[in-house]
């Protein structure tokens, strides 16, 4: 006999433990294709990365740059585990990619930010990308025409459209021609979800198998108004970074949102003010301790919904800013620090960017204004630091609930003409491939100026290795191989002295 007592009580303890996951902000995820640190990587290659458990969106941020933003700035793709940009991508660069999960209670901290390297271009054309509908689009009308961006070495595009994955029933594989645009011969069916097919090609061939595409069209009626379910109506100690959740309407193809303070007809945060066509947003962070109507009111292109009614909530405390961050090289209070040197820091958790002044009087900006470096812990200086000067370095962390406070203004002096600097202890680069050459990573120590303490970092500030001088390094962390990438070191000499600087691990 089912004892109902104790089956009772493990569903509670399941439900707790469920609801405890979902109240979590997610674990990052990682590349897995290109991995970190990939080179020769084809130009056709979609980005793909590894699912989270409790995330219920991904944010992504592409560049070619560290740190930034050029291709795609925090850009939300929602669950999906893949993305490739429109116009592909570039032969022989290095792309930086972050891809951060979300959901409700927030996005996941302090996220790596990996690379890969494309090679040479390949004869054969990528695939396309959707342009209208988008890719994931609903609401989408039945008489809709098909576009898509174009790929540059592609002479024609082949077309398919069917009502279920891998289908045809629409439209058998066309050749289409060298056309962005086509009118299908008849209407799409009402309320369906349509899969599509797009495939370049040119003299050299086609890319096997390009991503199925998908969108939902619409019924022949604007959109009914939808739920808000979190936050839900009348909830208490809402945070005041919530994103807002809802219930998608497959008739709409976006939906629009309004958020009133303290009353209905009070101030507009946000004035029917387009959110796109997903289930989740994140509007400006909220006040503490403030009550909030919030209106989701879904639309098409025939109209949008009627009388769509808000919920309401109010707010808890607002949560306090980030931690402030220490210098880790050149280290407070270090001297004879070379002129060439770059800065690093330690990263402080929950940080989303750091804003850097440096000057050569204590509070001076002279050679570094409040600089915004974004999600970097390091900074490479413009110009050489003057010779024989203290320099002042104040870096104040952030994230959206403000600025660090009272974060210590840190220093540290330059080397002179007269400082011996010429000595090159420091490999700039190592192999540890097991082939007898460069295997190890050793920092020589100079009879002149000997190496007393050595520190190996990587990009983000985290200690990999602390050893003496003539000591090995083989490029492992916690018993695993790193990838191929730049790693700094601090040196401590003899004489107090500090230098900072980076090497390179090759694969």
């Amino acid at each position: 006999m089912v004892n109902k007592k104790r089956l009772a009580f493990v569903v509670f303890i399941s439900y707790l433990s469920i609801g405890n996951l979902l109240a979590q902000t997610p674990d990052c995820t990682l590349l897995n294709n290109p991995a970190d640190g990939d080179t020769d990587v084809p130009i056709t290659t979609g980005i793909q990365w590894t699912a989270v458990a409790n995330a219920t969106n991904y944010i992504l941020t592409i560049a070619t740059s560290p740190g930034g933003t050029d291709i795609l700035d925090k850009w939300p793709v929602g669950s999906t585990l893949t993305y490739t940009p429109p116009s592909g991508l570039l032969p022989n660069t290095t792309y930086y990619v972050t891809v951060t999960p979300n959901n409700n209670s927030g996005n996941a901290s302090n996220c790596p930010e990996e690379r890969f390297t494309t090679g040479d271009s390949s004869g054969i054309p990528g695939c396309a990308v959707l342009v209208d509908p988008i890719n994931g689009a609903t609401g989408v009308p039945p008489d809709t025409d098909i576009s898509w961006a174009a790929r540059p070495e592609a002479v024609g595009y082949f077309l398919s459209v069917g009502t279920s994955p891998g289908s045809t029933d629409v439209l058998t594989v066309t050749d289409v021609g060298d056309t962005l645009l086509y009118d299908l011969p008849g209407n799409l069916p009402l309320f369906q979800q349509i899969y599509l097919t797009i495939t370049p090609y040119n003299a050299d061939g086609e890319m096997p198998g390009c991503t199925e595409m998908i969108f939902r069209t619409r019924g022949e009626n604007s959109p009914m108004c939808t739920e808000i379910i979190n936050p839900a109506d009348g909830d208490q100690f809402v945070s005041v970074t919530a994103n807002i959740t809802w219930i998608r309407d497959f008739g709409a193809s976006g939906y629009r949102m309004t958020i009133e303070e303290k009353s209905v007809g009070g101030v507009k945060i946000l004035d029917n003010f387009d959110v796109g066509n997903g289930t989740n947003f994140k509007p400006p962070n909220f006040m503490g301790n403030t009550r909030y109507f919030v209106t989701i009111t879904p639309y098409n292109d025939l109209g949008a919904a009627a009388n769509c009614q808000p919920v309401s909530f109010t707010t808890g405390a607002a949560p306090p800013p980030p931690e402030c961050t220490s210098l880790i090289g050149p280290k407070d209070g270090s001297g004879n620090v070379l002129i060439a040197t770059d800065l690093l820091w330690n990263q402080v958790t929950g940080a989303t960017g750091y804003i850097l002044s440096v000057g050569t009087v204590s509070g001076g900006t002279d050679i570094a204004d409040s600089i915004d470096v974004a999600g970097a812990n390091t900074f490479d200086l413009v110009n050489d630091l003057p010779e024989n000067s203290r320099i002042y370095v104040t870096v104040t962390p952030y994230n959206n609930n403000g600025l660090a406070e009272g974060c210590t203004e840190e220093s540290f002096t330059t080397e002179g003409s007269e400082t011996i600097t010429e000595f090159s202890p420091v490999p700039k680069f190592f192999t540890p491939n097991n082939d007898g050459f460069n295997d190890l990573w050793i920092v020589a120590s100079p009879s002149e100026l000997p190496v007393v303490k050595v520190w190996i970092f990587n990009r983000f500030g985290q200690l990999l290795k602390q050893m003496e001088s003539n000591m090995g390094w083989d490029g492992n962390f916690n018993g695993k191989p790193l990838a191929s990438d730049s790693y700094w070191y601090r040196l401590e000499m003899s004489d107090g002295s500090e230098t900072v600087g980076f090497f390179v691990l090759k694969r």
